[in-house]
């Protein structure tokens, strides 16, 4: 059973547009709504592949009832904390000119600490196994709350998987969570080091293996590594046509959560490959869609790796 945390969703609206010029009306069309969110997507994701998912986290105005519709539409199980504060809403617009996207994300609502203590209490009575902790916190939550509480749920045996961007892990990983998945420009920040190689990225993963057990890092030489105290993997996705990166990580995420619920002794190159194959599936879809499960088994196969030692 796994629990993903989302301490700031959004309601994405993606749409395209011919072309963006600055200071005239662009008209967009094909509109979607999607619930968004690390947790959320990666909730998303391991519920396509079987895994038993609550997505929570707080949410609280329209925006926040839409999400959770959309949820329900999607058979994705939720238990969010309610807030007094309207959940933020993000947009993607898609660019055929250039084939660009613009991504604009708002900062979300102020926490009351009254409500950040009611997500506190949920998860101190939850009987998963397993918890998601994804992307940015919202004014009112600090990057040393989100700690206490990794080293809270890990203290009582729970996995704690985090997947928040660079300027929080710093902070976080001291809490000592047993998976985190910093991309490229994120690890260079937690190590302070502009490192962009595997030669020179495997010992600096090496030496925070040694209080955290699994630590992926995405978009190194085109693909990513996953390491643990014995093993080391490198995986790329096949060459494909890439519509949209938004969800990719969280996807990867989603699916290593879901195997290693099935099986916390599944293998890095079995987790990994899972990782890579579902990213492809979501960067293969347009806008704010994410992969499906049918997407994500056909590109397990391809997935190239290599074995690091």
């Amino acid at each position: 059973m796994i629990t993903t945390i989302t301490f700031n969703p959004a309601l994405d609206i993606s749409g395209t547009v011919d072309n963006l010029i600055p200071n005239e009306k662009s008209y967009v069309y094909g509109e979607i709504q999607t619930p968004g969110g690390n947790g959320i997507n990666a909730a998303i994701i391991a519920t396509r592949l079987g895994a038993k998912v609550t997505a929570s986290g707080l949410i609280g105005g329209p925006n926040g009832d839409v999400i959770m519709e959309l949820l329900d539409k999607i058979k994705v199980k939720h238990a969010f904390i309610p807030i007094t504060g309207k959940t933020r809403l993000n947009l993607t617009v898609n660019n055929c000119d250039n084939h660009k996207q613009t991504r604009l994300s708002f900062p979300g609502p102020k926490i009351k600490a009254a409500e950040m203590q009611n997500l506190t209490l949920f998860l101190q009575k939850t009987r998963d196994e397993m918890f998601v902790f994804g992307g940015s916190l919202p004014p009112g939550i600090k990057a040393n709350a989100v700690a206490s509480l990794v080293r809270a749920c890990s203290r009582k045996g729970k996995i704690c998987i985090v997947d928040m961007p660079g300027n929080l892990l710093k902070d976080i990983v001291k809490s000592k969570p047993y998976f985190v998945k910093p991309n490229l420009i994120e690890f260079q920040d937690l190590v302070g080091k502009k490192v962009n190689t595997i030669k020179t990225i495997l010992p600096l993963v090496r030496k925070l293996n040694k209080w955290i057990p699994l630590i992926c890092v995405s978009s190194v030489e085109g693909g990513a590594i996953l390491v643990s105290k014995d093993e080391a993997w490198y995986g790329k996705i096949p060459k494909v046509k890439i519509l949209s990166t938004v969800g990719a990580g969280d996807s990867m995420v989603g699916a290593i959560s879901m195997r290693l619920d099935a099986d916390p002794e599944t293998s890095v190159e079995e987790l990994l490959r899972w990782g890579l194959a579902s990213s492809c599936a979501t960067l293969t879809e347009k806008g704010m869609v994410l992969g499906s499960k049918k997407s994500i088994v056909k590109y397990y196969p391809q997935i190239i790796m290599k074995n690091l030692g």
